[in-house]
């Protein structure tokens, strides 16, 4: 089909070309490089580029856009050809800072904050952008500085998809280890006709005998002043297992021009189990070695259904709505013994019970939310306000105690946001939330918090390649039942924690200053941020009698620096991809008791190398540690490697995890000067485990129109865990 092409676009498109002396030969790709991206009307370039033809000569946007708000990412020809789903055209297009595992195809962010992943401006989960044909994808947005619109997610990712119109496709991936208890299975199929398309998607995730160790050193200090520890070392019998999967039916209808309705419903199932086993020493005047046995298991059962309609008013204005309601059901049950050691026949066995413990927490969550967004847009200039409100009705029956705990929780959220273009070089955006919080427990206090939740970005284009951004924001908290229950769990014979009635939400302010640079094959982001939260809800140590009480508490302030760079080379076109980047960050903990100070260095990197059909990626991380309270919760320290071959509409592979280490570790400490412990978690299961995949993506007949949906509401649990180590 011929068109033709804006004699502006291609002037632009031909420029470099005829600088280097070039002329466009048949089957040439030509970049199209732009002098302001920040004044470019993508979707409009879109538009005239979709069905283009030169005489077999192709024109292609730059791979990667700055926009004032967000980055732009185009796959080219021969990343889609190599992908079968959404999730592998994601890992190669390689975004700095997020990591696609392709041993259990997840999507996170590398400092472990929230990624909110979308299609069309619609909340979708991992197995959704698995779903996705890499033909339907026109670009990848990614939103590393998300307005109050977005809640308080670290990022945003959101695929813009060409809807198909006919036909239908069906899809799969399976990845079975052959040496580990380890799987991923995943089916999809659509059915389009006309505006509506059909959809349904499953997965299960199972793992089985998978042994996880656990050694453990406690330090104690007694109200007198005296101290002693206690040691657990690891022994035969230890085991995790998890059986999670999950259903998802989808229906949606779009009118291109006017208006968008998808309705999901969705339904989940997890049920993880983790036991540990070991020798437990007490290192206190005649204390003894004794037989420790620590057992969770958790279910959950979750369905949920999601109603989402826009409305377009006309070409500059919209007004979207969005429905979720949920049902939640989770069980949290930890059973915990400490028995002597009785000897026999050079044999050691359990002997009389010391301490023991048997958690039982069944909760019910019923929860429903409702927004309205309504969404304005001029030539240099956009604003958009909304009002949200989530109600949820929770109840966790304690078992053991015979105590059903109940709260109402309500949050209403208004929240409006303007941003404009200043010129060539300056944009902006102002935004400000006011959130209403409702607390209701059952025959205690009821609380009403409110906190406003202003944000501002500013943007300074230095030149065709670079950019200064400043950013501030300032964040609520919300507080959930376990951090209101007064129920007294036991740890261990001499642990117990609780949550507190009496702690108030609190603020947390975040600024950040980030300059960018893009230019070619290269892209680096260097920045640094820095956050204070005073008031901050953090867990706290006291003696209570001849217990220590683990309990939450509105603390000093918590506050953390972070610098930190990323980057992105496209080393060989066509061929090798590059994503790197090295951060340390620092925590200060003031608590009322406590003040804690801790320095963490951590980088990853990953590379994708693609040609003839075949594809080798490989991801390095090194341990992200948190700290928060007296608590440090280490990263994984993880390295993968992942060949495959990609023949028409089959796509075979081979992944190897950490196949030059020798153990999985996790570690994790406290540093409370009553009961603090260094815990260390490992695996030799883990190490070189290989996995064999086969994916595949059978389309028939699809013809496709765009459309995007604005709204990401995801409904969030109240669940209480059983308090364990």
């Amino acid at each position: 089909m011929k068109q033709i092409l804006p004699a502006a676009l291609l002037a632009v498109a031909f420029s470099p070309l005829c600088a280097h002396g070039a002329t466009p030969h048949p089957g040439d790709t030509i970049a199209v490089v732009y002098a302001d991206t920040t004044g470019l009307n993508v979707d409009s370039i879109e538009s005239s580029l979709k069905q283009v033809d030169l005489d077999e000569v192709t024109v292609e946007a730059a791979s990667w856009v700055q926009k004032a708000d967000r980055n732009l990412l185009y796959p080219n020809a021969r990343q889609i050809e190599q992908s079968s789903n959404g999730l592998q055209l994601l890992q190669k297009l390689q975004i700095p800072g997020v990591i696609v595992n392709p041993t259990d195809n997840s999507i996170a962010l590398v400092d472990q904050s929230e990624v909110s992943l979308r299609i069309n401006g619609r909340p979708v989960d991992n197995k959704e952008i698995q779903a996705l044909s890499p033909e339907q994808i026109v670009r990848v947005e990614y939103i590393d500085n998300p307005g109050v619109r977005y809640g308080e997610v670290g990022a945003v990712i959101d695929f813009i998809v060409k809807n198909p119109t006919s036909g239908g496709s069906f899809m799969g991936d399976i990845t079975q280890s052959v040496n580990r208890g380890f799987g991923e299975y995943w089916l999809s199929a659509k059915a389009n006709s006309g505006k509506s398309e059909f959809s349904y998607s499953g997965w299960f995730s199972p793992r089985w005998n998978m042994e996880m160790l656990r050694d453990n050193v406690e330090h104690y200090e007694l109200p007198d002043g005296s101290r002693y520890s206690r040691t657990e070392e690891s022994i035969d019998g230890n085991r995790f297992e998890q059986w999670n999967n999950g259903h998802s039916l989808n229906y949606n209808f779009l009118d291109p021009k006017k208006q968008m309705f998808n309705a999901s419903l969705k339904f989940y199932y997890n049920q993880n189990v983790v036991l540990f086993r070991g020798l437990l020493t007490d290192h206190s005047p005649g204390g003894t070695t004794g037989l420790m046995h620590d057992e969770e298991r958790e279910r959950s059962v979750n369905p949920t259904l999601n109603l989402y309609y826009h409305y377009n008013l006309d070409d500059s204005q919209l007004i979207m709505a969005n429905v979720v309601a949920g049902y939640e059901q989770p069980n949290s049950h930890r059973i915990y013994t400490e028995d002597n050691l009785v000897y026999a026949d050079d044999k050691a066995t359990a002997g009389e019970q010391l301490v023991g413990i048997d958690n039982l927490i069944k909760n019910r969550t019923y929860s429903i939310l409702g927004e309205v967004d309504y969404e304005k847009r001029w030539k240099n200039s956009r604003v958009t306000v909304g009002i949200r409100h989530t109600q949820s009705w929770i109840t966790n029956d304690y078992v053991g105690q015979g105590i059903d705990d109940h709260m109402n929780q309500g949050n209403s959220y208004i929240f409006g946001e303007y941003w404009m273009r200043l010129g060539k070089h300056f944009d902006f955006s102002a935004g400000v939330g006011y959130s209403l919080y409702s607390y209701v427990p059952r025959d205690r206090e009821s609380h009403l918090y409110s906190i406003w939740r202003p944000r501002f970005s500013a943007r300074y284009t230095i030149d065709d390649c670079s950019s200064l951004r400043f950013n501030f924001v300032r964040m609520g908290s919300v507080i959930s039942l376990n951090m209101l229950s007064p129920v007294v769990q036991d740890i261990d014979g001499t642990q117990q924690s609780t949550g507190n009635p009496d702690v108030e939400p609190y603020a947390t302010y975040k600024y950040d200053l980030q300059y960018q640079y893009n230019r070619g094959v290269f892209y680096g982001k260097l920045g640094a941020f820095y956050t204070h939260a005073p008031g901050a809800i953090m867990p706290e140590k006291v003696w209570v009698g001849d217990k220590i009480l683990s309990r939450f508490d509105n603390q000093k302030n918590a506050e953390e620096l972070r610098f930190y760079f990323d980057a992105r080379v496209t080393a060989i076109p066509n061929w090798l991809t590059l994503s790197a980047g090295p951060a340390w960050h620092r925590y200060w903990m003031r608590g009322n008791n406590y003040t804690h100070v801790y320095n963490n260095f951590y980088c990853y990197a990953s590379f994708e190398l693609s040609h003839w059909g075949f594809s080798l990626a490989g991801i390095l991380q090194t341990n992200f540690n948190r700290f928060w309270g007296e608590s440090l919760s280490g990263g994984e320290n993880v390295h993968f490697l992942a060949l495959s071959y990609n023949y028409k509409d089959w796509n075979f592979g081979l992944k190897v995890l950490d196949p030059f280490v020798n153990d999985y570790k996790i570690k994790s400490e406290n540093w409370n000067r009553y009961a603090g412990y260094y815990r260390e978690i490992t695996s030799k299961q883990i190490k070189q485990m290989i996995a064999v995949s086969v994916s595949w993506n059978l389309n028939w007949g699809r013809r496709h129109e765009a459309g995007e949906q604005r709204i990401n509401n995801v409904i969030g649990g109240g669940g209480v865990n059983a308090a364990g180590k």
